[in-house]
């Protein structure tokens, strides 16, 4: 049975800091380019929506539901950098959630590596199949990393996992997006960018800079520019790149608007299948949907995929 599966981060979640108020009108436009509803939809930035109970989250779930024309229940994640968690909206009638973790973060029977991780039922099939939501840290590499090794787990797991969100990263090779660096304001190069070295003579960070992919190639693997391939990794495959080997013709797009001083957009939310889930992956569905703009629904693109599971 085909599943839709869809990552979005809906910028500050359709808050509106002038009015605490919610707007969902951006978000209903960016799923108006679907024609199929997602089973899952791996949302990143649901700012407030846990306050004055869950009213953004429901608000969001209501927006979904009448679009797409289909049940979704929100299953609300958790941050420590603070009131902007991811979450996962599901549609009923397609999929049956078995497991989530709650979303209080002072809940001492769930572990940190079960933070944002669920298990979930094909109604259709019967198969179970994990997924999981994350949105990586702006700032620092070590703290992408350190999440990255925490997912890192289920790459092996012989349960089919398929994760996804805002990952603040790209993966190392010359087929994806890359940024300009040099066209990049210093703070952002120090954020994300990674430097050739240390030198106190210097002035400390020198050098060129080159994106940081540590947490991403953790997960998928560095890129080995003799074999074209991918060594080592923690299991995951990214759909972005499966669907480019199926067509090397067809360029893989990034999933953020170009904005200034970032050196051009890149490519850091990620839809990953680990090894089981890999043979249920149909490579051909993988899209960016790139709305036709300015204004944007979101800072970022909307992306799907299907499995057939």
């Amino acid at each position: 049975m085909a599943l839709l599966i869809a990552t979005f981060n809906y910028e500050r979640g359709g808050h509106r800091k002038d009015s605490d108020t919610f707007d969902m009108q951006p978000l209903k436009d960016a799923f108006a380019v679907l024609n199929t509803p997602p089973a899952l939809v791996l949302y990143c930035e649901a700012k407030y929506y846990r306050l004055d109970q869950y009213r953004g989250l429901r608000l969001a779930e209501a927006a979904l539901s009448e679009q797409l024309g289909a049940p979704y229940f929100g299953l609300l994640g958790t941050l420590d950098r603070g009131p902007m968690p991811p979450a996962i909206f599901y549609d009923r009638s397609q999929v049956t959630s078995l497991f989530w973790p709650g979303d209080d973060t002072s809940d001492p029977r769930v572990f940190e590596d079960q933070r944002n991780v669920g298990l979930f039922r094909s109604n259709a099939t019967g198969n179970e199949f994990g997924v999981w939501v994350a949105h990586f840290d702006p700032w620092h590499g070590c703290d992408r990393l350190y999440a990255a090794k925490l997912l890192g787990q289920h790459g092996t797991s012989r349960l089919p996992f398929i994760g996804g969100g805002d990952l603040n990263c790209t993966a190392s090779g010359p087929h994806l997006p890359q940024r300009d660096w040099t066209k990049a304001h210093n703070a952002f190069r120090r954020y994300k960018g990674s430097h050739a070295g240390f030198d106190i003579d210097q002035g400390g960070l020198h050098g060129p800079v080159r994106s940081d992919t540590a947490a991403l190639d953790f997960l998928i693997g560095g890129w080995n520019p003799v074999t074209q391939s991918r060594h080592g990794g923690a299991g995951y495959h990214a759909i972005a790149e499966l669907a480019w080997r199926a067509n090397p013709d067809v360029k893989i797009l990034p999933s953020v608007i170009d904005k200034p001083g970032e050196g051009g957009p890149d490519l850091i939310d990620y839809l990953l299948a680990n090894d089981a889930m890999r043979p249920h992956v149909d490579v051909n569905t993988y899209r960016v949907h790139v709305p036709d703009g300015p204004p944007y629904p979101s800072d970022h693109y909307l992306i799907t995929a299907a499995i057939n599971i």
